[in-house]
């Protein structure tokens, strides 16, 4: 089975969506990166149709706006907001403005392993993606982020250093929430490890019953748990990924309805319209149609 949705590496990203960026950049492999919106992104390629990445990126906007694909949502970047993507989430850029300013940058997991993280900054990180901030932390973000800037484009610059400064700058975003992140409740826990496996696993398995299992925990705590800590319950969290993921695939002019649902494991391509209509409100006919793909027969 073809992979429903593209891995792309640091360098993939930039030769897939970045046009015209020099060579010093495009064969950058450092652990941390750090870019300026308005040099790197604003001629980006769009529509960009979803993709994951095999690193996490930061999308932190001090001017202008971008719309970002988020998983099964998007978020709305204006002035003074950050973004969190995480390796192997479901992404894309859907818009972005022409006066869009401020930074994007590129870190390996390896980098927050070595930070070390305290519990609270480990939760920030896993379950609170997007914030808006205020606009003096902004300009005291700004100043850690062309510290590490500067750090990494000198001659003889010091990844040690850079990821120093990083720390702070994750640290003070935390602390500007006005939120407690450090005391992660049980359901927001099982939550979060629900959607991870329902990522790795949702191709082959759609019953709520198995990933209760894979936790320990009966079906019913599960649906409990999950409807507390996101309003949704578990299978509607399964249903809209699988949908996702054929949204994606419809965009692929070599790909007819029918085989985009024998491809994701549908028993049928009338029970996968049903389902893709019950997720979106509109059928994967007029879907294709609206995104100006032509329709398969």
């Amino acid at each position: 089975m073809r992979s429903s949705v593209k891995i792309f590496s640091n360098f993939e990203y930039k030769k897939q969506f970045l046009p015209g960026i020099s060579n010093q950049v495009l064969l950058n492999n450092a652990q941390l990166q750090v870019y300026r919106i308005e040099d790197y992104l604003r001629n980006i390629v769009i529509p960009v149709l979803p993709y994951r990445t095999s690193f996490n990126f930061l999308i932190f906007v001090t001017k202008g706006q971008i719309v970002q694909q988020l998983e099964t949502g998007s978020h709305k970047l204006n002035a003074n907001s950050i973004l969190l993507i995480r390796q192997g989430n479901i992404t894309a850029t859907l818009e972005i403005s022409k006066d869009a300013e401020g930074f994007f940058v590129v870190f390996e997991n390896d980098v927050i392993e070595n930070l070390a993280l305290n519990r609270q900054l480990f939760n920030f990180f896993f379950t609170s993606p997007y914030i808006k901030l205020p606009i003096s932390t902004v300009r005291w973000l700004s100043r850690l982020v062309e510290l590490m800037e500067e750090e990494l484009n000198i001659k003889n610059s010091s990844l040690e250093v850079a990821v120093g400064v990083f720390r702070p700058f994750l640290q003070k975003i935390i602390a500007s929430a006005g939120e407690d992140h450090g005391n992660m409740t049980r359901a927001t826990e099982i939550s979060l490890h629900f959607r991870e496996l329902v990522q790795q696993h949702h191709l082959k398995e759609r019953q709520v019953s198995y990933y209760a299992q894979k936790l320990n925990i009966t079906e019913n705590y599960l649906n409990k748990v999950v409807k507390q800590a996101t309003g949704k319950p578990p299978k509607q969290w399964i249903n809209e990924v699988n949908i996702l993921h054929s949204q994606i695939l419809l965009q692929d002019v070599s790909r007819d309805i029918s085989s985009v649902a024998f491809e994701l494991n549908f028993q049928s391509p009338n029970y996968f319209a049903r389902l893709f209509r019950q997720v979106t409100g509109e059928s994967p006919t007029d879907y294709k149609k609206r995104v100006g793909i032509n329709v398969g027969k």
